[in-house]
């Protein structure tokens, strides 16, 4: 009996035993050893360091909602779902910011979503999709080749081509990095985009046209140029300089981004909306703080408590009484802030 041969089959069985036992003894070591991902939540730190926490705003109407100015858009957008809204599409608790380029953000402990008016969106995808969505044109598009992966929504809400205006929404739901499970993003972005739409999209106002002049609007009661479109911000300023300065509308500049002005030979007075404004305002104007910028000449107020938005009224003319801005301020502010 050639027993050599046996002892090393044998010594080969017993060596392969020991190293399939060291090699399950490891991975249950490296196993029991190695920490478990911790469970995720919600950031600790928000607003972030871009945000601001959501404000309650009005709704915008018409197409008014493709013409916010950037301190605005962002809160409309999220404010346009509410809260517990965002948690039953996202399926958990959540936190919402509006950015200071105008976007909606929110974020789960899973997910991430930001929403925002764009010329063009910036982002595209594979997979497009398209459908209708509270009663506009829509397309669903879908990034599944790369992380991460995500679902895009873009809904048309004018078909207005001017360069000034923002006329498409776009929503993007995606995972959180690290995130491995992927849920129905596009359902969500399409639950989202339906009621944001339905908020803000009821019939109301179209855009103006590049050849339409100011027209006396009357204000909605309880509204000013606070948190409006830049289109209702003029209209109001050209019909309080109007009103104001006994000026035939016909007579006065609009601009687009919220002005309005009345130029005669070195005299001019001028009402411009800014949607955000640096520093303090430690004095008072028409029961609003203000602040002086040049004495008698310009003025800036501050609309809204929550807000840096402004009015500066700007009076060039030095044959104009020295009190002439104050009392300007204290005709066209008040109905400016909606009273």
């Amino acid at each position: 009996m050639n027993t050599r041969g046996k002892d090393r089959t044998v010594l080969i069985a017993v060596s392969l035993t020991a190293v399939f036992a060291v090699l399950a003894g490891g991975a249950w070591f490296l196993s029991r050893d190695a920490p478990e991902e911790p469970p995720r939540s919600l950031p600790a730190r928000w607003p972030s360091a871009d945000g601001e926490a959501v404000r309650r705003v009005p709704m915008p109407t018409g197409e008014m909602v493709a013409a916010l100015p950037p301190a605005t858009a962002g809160h409309v957008l999220c404010g346009a779902v509410p809260e517990a809204s965002w948690a039953s599409v996202l399926g958990g608790p959540v936190l919402r910011e509006a950015t200071k380029y105008g976007e909606c953000h929110v974020v789960t402990a899973d997910l991430e979503v930001s929403a925002g008016m764009w010329s063009e969106p910036p982002l595209t995808g594979g997979d497009a999709t398209e459908l209708e969505v509270a009663g506009h044109g829509a397309t669903l598009t879908r990034t599944t080749t790369q992380h991460p992966i995500d679902a895009m929504l873009t809904v048309r809400l004018s078909d207005s081509t001017q360069d000034w205006v923002k006329p498409q929404l776009q929503i993007r739901v995606s995972a959180q990095p690290g995130v491995r499970t992927e849920p129905d993003f596009g359902g969500m972005a399409t639950a989202l985009g339906t009621a944001m739409v339905a908020a803000v999209a009821t019939p109301g106002p179209s855009l103006p046209t590049r050849d339409e002049r100011a027209h006396e609007m009357t204000p909605i009661p309880g509204s000013g140029i606070g948190d409006a479109a830049y289109p209702l911000i003029t209209w109001q300023l050209c019909t309080q300089l109007s009103r104001a300065s006994n000026t035939p509308l016909d007579q006065l500049r609009p601009g687009l981004f919220g002005s309005c002005e009345r130029k005669e030979e070195l005299k001019t007075i001028t009402l411009a909306y800014h949607d955000k404004s640096d520093g303090s305002f430690p004095d008072r104007l028409a029961g609003r703080p203000a602040r002086e910028k040049t004495p008698d000449t310009t003025a800036e107020i501050q609309l809204l408590d929550d807000s840096h938005q402004t009015l500066e009224i700007t009076w060039t003319d030095s044959t104009k009484p020295g009190n002439a801005l104050h009392d300007l301020a204290e005709k066209v502010v008040p109905p400016l802030l909606g009273r």
